[in-house]
């Protein structure tokens, strides 16, 4: 997909621009005039200053100084620059410490602003105490709802940008003084423990870079696994160690069981295949040798996506994380579920959302997304017309909803425009859909279940679905959700779905409605730290870590500030 630019422009079309008059007369006082200024919102949402190539969003503007009596935030009453300045020109240049570039913030202009401002108040202080007060909403905009809208960067994001509305508790920020600024602020990022652990992750990358970064580590020409001995396995040692995977160096440059078990662990851990090897054009060396810099922007990434989140998660929710294919499920005890799952292939992406369970659905019927039926399996059924049969399905005619004969349908010349029919697969443990579905509630019928190809979450590349999530422990979270109704315990439930072709099920397509809807979102975050304190770095199937971070470099028309 053609990367759009979804940042603003500078040129806003039929927008009037007005310039700030910033000489202020002995009649005026300061909040008079600040009034004056940004309540220009009703008629005029963005003002041009008389100097300088940025805006100013005054209906913002207005929004915070309208609850502090319009009262200056940055200058005293002689229009001097006071304390406040020297601690928020600190805190946005040290915006990179959340993943956000500190020259969106603190940059040329606004410097030019606070020189110009000390040299002469009586003159600039206005147009100085705005644009310090611009940058500072528009830092904790970024830092708390990220910095574009989600749905601009591709069709499988389905996040819709958020509205920054917390100006009541920016006002009490900046009324503490500056002693408790930087502390305040930091109340606006989000609060979930996954943006923390990429906050520790950013951080202790920026350190490495800082001390050199690390050396590229080149293959000795031939695998390495237990046994062997080679100067490259300390090297190997050494860069396990810098990402969180703890392992002595006691075995100095033998491949001896220690560093088995932890290279399997660095396997597992990053979405390779966990065997043991290194080989000699290895997927290993290659996670291995991304620099510090790329890793980086690899966290600066998932960053901006988890700030589409809201800022702190329901204590009980699940959370599914589309890149690594892992289930987790939350309560009030912790994390309850743990397990592995199959997500949808780069070409039919599952989509990043937020969604809900409202009920479980055992021994369901699998309809057929008609774009698959084209897809796959009309291909299938012109190569063999008791494709149906053979795999427990049927075909019905949409116009009349009833059954039709496949082996009276001319196949050979059947097309995508003639195909006038739905295909249903029954329930039974062969089902596309297994013995239960989660049902979701978005419009583009993605939704969890169980599979008939279990094997499948044993391979370390899950990515192989059309689109839904398909779930290693469907009935333990079917009797989960269903533990405060009666009959549905997983003994009940493992009994009434059939799990092999000897079960006679209970009833077919039961719907069993929840108490409490469960919260669900799903995520494609490829940067995670592990509960030892690991990194993960998962790679980019889907291409969204780069579409993210095309539009995080993308740079504004005409240095615009907003």
């Amino acid at each position: 997909m053609k990367m759009m630019r979804i940042l603003p422009k500078s040129f806003v079309l039929g927008m009037s621009l007005i310039a700030i008059a910033p000489q202020m007369t002995w009649a005026q006082s300061q909040t008079a005039y600040i009034q004056d200024q940004v309540t220009r919102a009703r008629t005029n949402p963005i003002i041009n200053p008389k100097w300088g190539s940025f805006l100013l969003r005054t209906d913002r503007l207005d929004k915070l100084y309208s609850l502090r009596g319009y009262q200056s935030i940055w200058v005293d009453s002689t229009g001097t620059p006071n304390a406040m300045v020297n601690t928020l020109k600190n805190i946005l240049l040290s915006a990179d410490r959340h993943g956000l570039n500190p020259a969106d913030y603190w940059d040329a202009q606004i410097e030019k602003g606070y020189q110009a401002t000390m040299k002469n108040p009586g003159v600039q202080w206005i147009t100085f105490e705005l644009l310090a007060s611009e940058a500072l909403v528009r830092y904790v905009t970024h830092l708390s709802t990220g910095r574009f809208d989600p749905e601009l960067i591709d069709t499988d994001i389905k996040f819709k940008k958020k509205e920054f509305t917390e100006f009541q508790e920016l006002n009490a920020a900046v009324s503490y003084g500056p002693a408790s600024l930087a502390a305040n602020l930091e109340n606006f990022a989000p609060t979930h423990p996954r943006y923390k652990d990429l906050l520790s992750i950013l951080n202790t990358l920026k350190s490495q870079k800082s001390s050199g970064g690390w050396p590229t580590i080149n293959s000795p020409g031939f695998a390495l696994k237990l046994g062997v001995t080679d100067p490259v396995i300390s090297q190997l040692r050494t860069r396990l160690n810098q990402l969180g995977y703890s392992i002595s160096n006691n075995g100095g440059n033998t491949f001896d069981s220690e560093f088995d078990t932890v290279l399997r662990k660095f396997q597992s851990a990053n979405g390779l295949t966990s065997d043991g090897i290194i080989g000699t054009r290895s997927e290993v060396l290659r996670a291995l040798n991304f620099t510090p810099s790329q890793r980086i922007a690899q966290v600066e990434a998932n960053m901006e996506k988890l700030r589409w989140l809201p800022k702190s998660l329901e204590t009980r929710h699940i959370f599914v994380n589309l890149a690594t294919t892992e289930f987790r499920l939350y309560d009030d005890t912790g994390r309850v579920f743990y397990f592995n799952t199959v997500a949808g292939q780069a070409f039919r992406r599952t989509p990043s959302m937020r969604d809900q369970i409202t009920f479980v659905n055992l021994n369901p019927y699998w309809t057929v997304p008609r774009s698959i039926a084209i897809r796959d399996k009309l291909p299938l059924l012109k190569q063999d017309r008791n494709y149906l049969q053979k795999h427990n399905m049927i075909l019905i005619e949409e116009a009349t909803d009833e059954e039709v004969d496949p082996s009276t349908i001319d196949w050979k010349n059947m097309t995508a425009r003639n195909f006038v029919y739905y295909i249903r697969q029954l329930p039974g443990p062969d089902n596309a859909l297994g013995v239960v579905k989660f049902p979701l509630q978005n419009p583009w019928a993605i939704y969890m279940h169980d599979t008939n190809e279990k094997s499948l979450f044993a391979e370390s590349k899950r990515h192989r679905s059309s689109g839904c999530v398909r779930l290693e422990q469907p009935l333990e979270l079917a009797a989960y959700l269903l533990q405060d109704q009666p009959g549905w315990s997983l003994y009940d439930i493992q009994n009434y779905v059939p799990l092999n072709d000897n079960y006679i099920p209970g009833e077919i397509d039961k719907k069993v409605t929840l108490k409490k809807p469960m919260p669900v979102y799903f995520m494609y975050l490829t940067v995670e730290k592990g509960e030892d304190g690991s990194m993960r770095f998962i790679d980019d199937v889907y291409g969204q870590d780069t579409r993210v971070s095309k539009a995080i470099s993308n740079k504004r028309s005409g240095d615009e500030l907003f």
